[in-house]
């Protein structure tokens, strides 16, 4: 399922129209294919394979495994 799908699917389901600015077109630059990629035609999985390698080169993140929920830096 695309992004766009699931915009429509959601501003069913909460009865409320989405924000106008998820109408603009963003794009990313796709390696893989060698081009810019509309984010709005990204299937889900995709999407947030990329948010994750993106959040992931931040220099903080969330230890999930442990109990405290601490922050850690990445050494």
């Amino acid at each position: 399922m695309k992004l766009k799908q699931v915009l429509a699917i959601q501003e069913i389901l909460n009865k409320r129209r989405i924000p106008v600015d998820m109408a603009e077109k963003w794009v990313y630059y796709s390696e893989s294919r060698d081009e810019w990629v509309d984010i709005m035609e990204l299937d889900v999985i995709h999407a947030i394979r990329i948010l994750r390698n993106h959040v992931g080169k931040d220099e903080y993140y969330w230890d999930i495994n442990e109990d405290s929920k601490s922050l850690q830096e990445i050494t």
